[in-house]
């Protein structure tokens, strides 16, 4: 568990809170962040190499990647707060490489590209590399890099008709989207319509503990529960075997107390989650009073009132403008969440 005191020597204690106008004009960007606190195991081990086991059990069993990969929108880059809430469970969990990609305003689908579970495949000008040049890119089976908060600029890199290049996306209020590919060397192969486009993110992090928060941005929308559904399993079908990953229950917005038909939604589609995903879902329901003491947090009666109602309490929340995204606070109680599911689990 992060207590109190971790949470201070992690991280600056100053306010970062936006209103919803300023975190939709600042935030939103995709941060790939990543920590890796050094350990001597691997030196012990070279002095000291473990005996093969072929049955792989005890202090024996083969090592596992212990990077913890972050995969979702907004939430999953702390917006709200100052830090990913990815960077809160490293501290839980020392020694952990972490890795947190997330672009806000973003649909479940979208994330599940990025993560690797759903394909993407591209279209571009030309049909054909040309040289170094750029390519715009005429059609694309998902805007995965997309997001209708902002205008930065988000790349990601892999593999065309077998030519490493970065695709990108660029916007801006008077032309809108335009995706890009651009090669890393000289090339003049030829691109199929439809061609399928292999991030190398995603590849590389096959092997990792996924921790997958997707479909704040799904609801209210046609299909929500099933497209959420959907999004996750191809998401944990993409994971190299043994697959190890958590999912986490949608976040109850401040209006969507009980009794709202919003609340009906988000928890028809948690129970979902819950009944999917088993012993790896992570539910976001308001903290307990054992939850709020070890982050010495204390609660005040609106608090109470907004706990009652089934919501995580607008203490836990940026200001009063931002009704979706939770504060340092908030981002505690999720993180020893999953920390707490990680050690349970043993990942």
């Amino acid at each position: 568990m992060i207590n109190h005191d971790q949470r201070k020597s992690s991280a600056k204690n100053t306010d970062t809170s936006l209103s919803r106008r300023r975190f939709f004009r600042q935030t939103g960007a995709a941060i790939i962040t990543t920590t890796l606190l050094t350990s001597c195991e691997g030196l012990i081990d070279e002095i000291f190499p473990k005996k093969n086991n072929p049955e792989g059990t005890g202090e024996d069993k083969p090592k596992l990647d212990q990077t913890l990969a972050f995969f979702g929108d907004s939430l999953t880059i702390g917006a709200g707060a100052n830090v990913p809430y990815g960077t809160l469970v490293g501290v839980g969990l020392p020694g952990r490489r972490i890795v947190s990609d997330g672009i806000g305003g973003q649909i479940a689908k979208s994330i599940a590209i990025r993560q690797g579970g759903e394909p993407l495949t591209v279209t571009v000008e030309g049909g054909k590399f040309n040289g170094t040049e750029p390519l715009k890119v005429k059609k694309l089976s998902n805007e995965f890099l997309s997001t209708p908060i902002n205008f930065l600029t988000y790349s990601r890199t892999g593999t065309l008709a077998g030519v490493k290049c970065t695709i990108t996306r660029e916007a801006n209020e008077a032309k809108g989207e335009i995706y890009t590919i651009k090669p890393d060397g000289e090339s003049i192969a030829e691109i199929p319509d439809d061609s399928k486009f292999v991030l190398a993110d995603p590849a590389e992090l096959r092997t990792a503990t996924q921790i997958l928060w997707y479909g704040r941005n799904n609801i209210g929308l046609p299909n929500a529960k099933e497209d959420i559904v959907t999004a996750l399993n191809s998401s944990v079908s993409y994971l190299e075997e043994p697959k190890r990953f958590l999912v986490l229950g949608v976040l109850l917005a401040v209006p969507e107390e009980k009794g709202t038909d919003r609340y009906n939604e988000v928890t028809e589609i948690n129970s979902r989650l819950s009944s999917e995903f088993g012993k790896s879902f992570v539910p976001m329901e308001p903290p307990t009073e054992e939850e709020m003491a070890v982050i010495n947090y204390s609660p005040s009666p609106e608090d109470l009132s907004d706990i009652e109602n089934g919501i995580f309490p607008r203490g836990m929340r940026p200001d009063n403008a931002d009704e979706i995204h939770i504060n340092n606070k908030g981002y505690e109680i999720v993180a020893n969440r999953v920390v707490a599911k990680l050690k349970e689990l043993e990942y």
